[in-house]
């Protein structure tokens, strides 16, 4: 039988370049406007947490499924299991906040 461990984390928009486009008509400065790019990147707590769940289901009968909470799906998927932080671990019943220790997590598997 195979088992479901959830991995909840967010992917964090960061503005990586601000620039300004148009340009002035008439001395006026109504038509530029200030243009942001932005990136999406992952905690790197987040990314600790699925690295660690990765590396010790490896080879064993668990499938990982991971939700972002800044999308509306994963939002709404946390709500309904309770998980205020991330990243949060999920499998079965059993929740574990944050970056669990090796010993926490090899815990968690064995229920």
């Amino acid at each position: 039988m195979v088992r479901l461990i959830e991995v909840y984390l967010i992917n964090k928009e960061v503005i990586t370049q601000k620039s300004l486009e148009g340009r002035p008509v008439q001395g006026h400065y109504c038509t530029v406007r200030e243009i942001s790019k932005t990136e999406k990147i992952i905690p790197e707590e987040d990314e600790k947490a699925i690295q660690l769940v990765e590396t010790l289901v490896r080879g064993k009968d668990f499938r990982i499924r991971i939700f972002d909470v800044a999308s509306f799906k994963g939002k709404i998927r946390a709500r309904l299991k309770g998980v205020k932080t991330t990243p949060t671990i999920i499998s079965g019943d059993r929740q574990i906040v944050g970056v669990p220790k090796k010993e926490e997590f090899e815990a968690l598997l064995r229920q």
